[in-house]
């Protein structure tokens, strides 16, 4: 049974969430003819993911489950687990739900005293959520060596910051590892994929994405196509 948008929880949804003084402002809006809204702005390095990326994460696993393509689901980049979570709920009750995998360092947490590891499995036990298998390290040492063999669906999402170039440098490592691994029709989404011109409303802060993707399918039949993200960028492929 499929999982309604509405039903889906995350760390830090709550965030996301209209406040009644959102909905107030906007309705004196309307009846002074006052053509805005007015919405909480969007942290970035706080908010994580935004409702239209997770809506994006939905509609493209679902369609990979449903239309029963072969693999694993991974998660390269996890931090507190945002995203993951939104994945697992898809996955619980499916045949996919013990072949969930994630990959990141777990350090670089800047809003609580408890490690990111701790915070990471506390949000998924607070959800209900059966944690998935925990790969701990730097995604050079730990990919391709524990990732599995076949792939149906990969979010890659290994920001660090300002340093554009070792970003670059693990996208183009996931790229490597991650698609001779993909099945046909397995989607691969990139967090932070902007295409000025193309790209809605979303913040090109990580180029690096863009360049290493650019680099890597200028000659593969796939080449990564722009999500609506909202605030935020993103980008999927699909293999052929």
């Amino acid at each position: 049974m499929h999982v309604q948008f509405g039903e889906l929880k995350w760390p830090l949804r709550e965030r996301r969430l209209v406040r009644s003084w959102e909905f107030q402002l906007n309705r004196v809006a309307r009846k002074l003819g006052v053509p805005v809204m007015f919405r909480r702005h969007f942290d970035h390095r706080l908010d994580m993911v935004s409702m239209e990326q997770v809506n994006n994460l939905q509609i493209l696993l679902d369609g990979v489950l449903d239309h029963g393509v072969p693999g694993a689901v991974v998660e390269l980049g996890v931090h507190v687990g945002c995203t993951a979570a939104v994945m697992a709920q898809l996955l619980k009750g499916t045949d996919r739900e013990g072949q969930f995998h994630v990959y990141d360092l777990f350090v670089g947490d800047w809003s609580s005293v408890q490690s990111v590891r701790d915070r990471f499995e506390s949000n998924f036990k607070a959800l209900g959520l059966r944690i998935p298998e925990v790969h701990e390290g730097d995604v050079r040492a730990t990919v391709p060596a524990q990732l599995p063999d076949a792939i149906a669906f990969a979010h890659v999402d290994l920001g660090v910051g300002s340093d554009h170039e070792l970003h670059g440098e693990l996208i183009t490592h996931a790229l490597n590892t991650v698609y001779p691994r993909l099945s046909r029709h397995g989607v691969m989404v990139f967090m932070d994929h902007h295409r000025p011109g193309l790209t809605v409303e979303g913040n090109d802060s990580n180029p690096a994405v863009r360049d290493a993707c650019d680099a890597f399918f200028k000659d593969k039949p796939e080449q990564v196509r722009m999500l609506y993200g909202g605030p935020s960028s993103h980008g999927f492929m699909r293999k052929q």
